[in-house]
């Protein structure tokens, strides 16, 4: 038996404990970092909270202070908190009590502006009270269409229906059509994933990529690359909405004001404590009365504290940012309503604030802003866009395509209803060029029937 050393280079990925505090800050909603800041102080004895009325200016750390190479970072000691007036006490208190979207509010919002079918919307709505928690369908659409009283032929368009809305894969009735319904949204109908799904999700499951690659006839590389991109889909579509309880109350954490032309956001000055590191063990560490141990231990509470606001100032300027950027693109849905939403991504997005899109995504979850139109989630200003291509005009977010489809056939003469080359044509007069194709799948989501089925004679 022979024994050899071998030597190699490896590169990983880690990721330090100030950045993963960075990124849980980011994705924490504000009443629940609230209670995060209030166990920090609790915890921490350099911290202490301002009092309302103090405005301490910020200063950079002192170097001295800690070992820390981070500790030399020109941040603030105090927790970032805007000079804006505080929200009036009545309304907050109001706005205290407003719930988190569910799943059930998030779907049926979307059904009340595309469908203009009685029976469609009375399936469509008993499909989206029986879905459960993770956006699962597990009742038979044989029992739906009983309950709805409609036939079985219209509960399949409704179920149809469900599964075009946001989020993408809501209303499966097994993980595969869910993950099916994902890369639909996606356009990978075609896509190697999407046949690994159909036709061999059992060996995936199984990870058996050798044998999916020999019955596809593609090389086990590429069934690794379809895997992994399979597994960045949800396996829960709707998991990430509040579950329809009365006791949840979420707090906006910014307004958008309009100024001029335009609407510019405006974090709340009121929902998180305004903290700073205690100049009282900032003086003990400086007159050298305190022994070794005690000047070792506060340095590191100080380390830790400064790790804290420096968090903290950062989630706040990511959110700052994000939400200007909102504020620009989405202008004319503060003017407008939901009908002028504008397509937007959250990689769109990413890039014109310089950061990943995973930190976007993280920025948008959990939060709410106030509107003109009432208080929405962040992520509601995110739509895929529909049209825009080849020079032919802007695009505009799909469930605004399909909003203005149905006002317009909801104004036609009953006698002669517009043919789909007419619509298009309409819709194109709007601003948004929409295929002939693309038109006749949006009738089919709203309940909206063909030309000549329609007319009235």
């Amino acid at each position: 038996m022979s024994i050899s050393l071998q030597t190699g280079l490896r590169q990983t990925t880690t990721i330090s404990p100030q950045v993963q505090q960075s990124l849980q800050l980011l994705q924490t909603p504000a009443l629940e970092l609230q209670n995060l800041l209030q166990t920090e102080l609790q915890t921490n004895p350099v911290l202490e909270e301002e009092p309302p009325a103090e405005l301490t200016e910020a200063t950079p750390p002192e170097s001295e202070e800690t070992d820390s190479p981070e500790a030399d970072a020109d941040w603030p000691i105090t927790s970032h908190r805007s000079d804006r007036a505080k929200l009036d006490p009545k309304q907050a208190i109001l706005e205290s009590t407003i719930r988190p979207e569910s799943l059930s509010e998030h779907l049926e919002s979307q059904l009340a502006f595309t469908t203009t079918s009685p029976d469609l919307r009375a399936a469509a709505s008993e499909i989206i009270g029986n879905l459960d928690e993770e956006g699962f369908l597990r009742t038979d659409l044989g029992d739906i269409a009983r309950a709805a009283q409609i036939s079985g032929e219209t509960a399949t368009q409704a179920l149809t229906l469900v599964q075009s809305f946001h989020p993408p894969g809501i209303g499966a009735r097994t993980l595969p059509e869910a993950l099916l319904l994902q890369l639909h949204a996606r356009g990978r109908d075609d896509s190697l994933e999407a046949r690994i799904v159909r036709e061999h999700f059992e060996l995936l499951g199984k990870r058996k990529f050798t044998d999916i690659a020999a019955r596809l006839s593609v090389p086990v590389d590429s069934v690794l690359a379809a895997s992994e991109a399979i597994a960045k889909l949800s396996p829960r579509p709707g998991a990430a909405f509040a579950p329809d309880r009365p006791d949840l109350v979420v707090r906006p954490e910014a307004s958008f004001v309009r100024d001029g032309d335009h609407w510019l956001p405006q974090l709340e000055s009121d929902l998180l404590p305004r903290l700073r590191i205690s100049d009282l063990y900032k003086d003990l560490l400086g007159d050298g009365s305190a022994d070794e141990q005690t000047r070792t231990y506060l340095k590191e509470r100080i380390r830790s504290a400064r790790f804290l606001l420096q968090a903290l100032e950062r989630r706040q300027q990511t959110l700052q940012k994000l939400l200007a950027v909102i504020g620009r693109r989405q202008a004319a849905y503060f003017e407008k309503g939901p009908a002028a939403l504008r397509p937007l991504t959250m990689t769109d997005a990413a890039a014109e604030i310089g950061v990943h899109e995973t930190t976007v995504s993280r920025a948008v979850a959990n939060k709410y802003v106030r509107t003109p139109f009432g208080v929405v989630p962040l992520r509601f200003f995110f739509a895929t866009a529909v049209g825009g291509e080849s020079g032919q005009g802007p695009a505009v977010a799909n469930t605004s395509a399909k909003e203005i489809l149905a006002e317009i056939v909801g104004r036609e003469n009953p006698e002669k209803p517009y043919s789909d080359a007419t619509l298009e044509e309409l819709l194109k007069e709007r601003g948004i060029p929409v295929a002939r194709r693309t038109i006749a799948k949006y009738r089919l989501e709203l309940g909206i029937l063909p030309t000549h089925l329609r007319r009235k004679r």
